[in-house]
């Protein structure tokens, strides 16, 4: 099955940032992530290049990994890349001072193994900066999206909890309801995906910063003590 990002419309109306925002978004969240000189960053799920471009554009040693050949192919023109899996990422331990992840986790059906890889090779104190689609409410329906890059969109309190016991504090987000809307509607109208109104209500777009602060394993330990305790308390 091809991926949503592959539908030759998408392109055309998202251009080759392929996310809502574009390429403004991207330098944004690049500017708030603020790496160091020549940091070893990973764009995970690169899609077409665009921010890997950008990254390099601001002299980071930055490489792109994607699991589409198709996007690949336009990536490679722009910068280092490696085709792979996030929920196996053909990296060593600790290899990279920080990820860019944009609109990738809500194409997760499951959370856990792309959040402990991306836990895995981002050194200790590194950035994770994401954009992405995230629902309003918890009872939110992702089925109405099945095949689409809101197949997998959880709620935000879901994504700080799955960010917090993979070993991740989240520092800094900002919501972006305009741009998920304005991006949905060029999307309906050009015939790429059908969704009804109320259900694109439902949904909106964050960006989020996440620093890797501690061994995955030992923050479950101890989260699951403090929840115990609250619980008991």
């Amino acid at each position: 099955m091809s991926l949503p990002y592959e539908h030759p419309k998408w392109h055309l109306v998202m251009g080759e940032a392929l996310h809502p925002g574009g390429e403004a978004l991207s330098r944004r969240l690049i500017h708030l992530c603020n790496f160091p000189p020549k940091a070893k960053v990973l764009d995970a799920g690169c899609g077409a290049g665009a921010t890997l471009r950008l990254l390099i554009e601001e002299g980071l040693d930055a490489v792109g990994l994607d699991k589409s050949y198709e996007l690949l192919s336009k990536a490679m023109q722009k910068g280092p890349t490696v085709r792979g899996d996030l929920c196996g990422m053909p990296f060593e331990d600790g290899s990279f001072d920080g990820v860019i992840c944009e609109c990738v986790l809500s194409q997760q059906k499951e959370l856990s193994p792309a959040l402990s890889e991306l836990a895995r090779v981002l050194k200790e104190e590194a950035i994770l900066g994401i954009t992405d689609i995230f629902s309003l409410n918890r009872s939110f329906d992702s089925h109405t999206f099945d095949g689409s890059c809101a197949s997998g969109a959880r709620s935000a309190l879901e994504l700080n909890e799955a960010f917090r016991i993979h070993g991740f504090e989240v520092f800094f987000f900002e919501a972006y309801p305009k741009l998920l809307r304005e991006c949905t509607a060029q999307l309906v109208w050009a015939g790429v995906i059908e969704a009804p109104i109320k259900t694109c209500c439902s949904l909106s777009y964050g960006l989020w910063l996440c620093k890797k602060v501690g061994n995955e394993g030992t923050l479950k330990e101890r989260y699951e003590i403090d929840d115990a305790k609250r619980a008991a308390s």
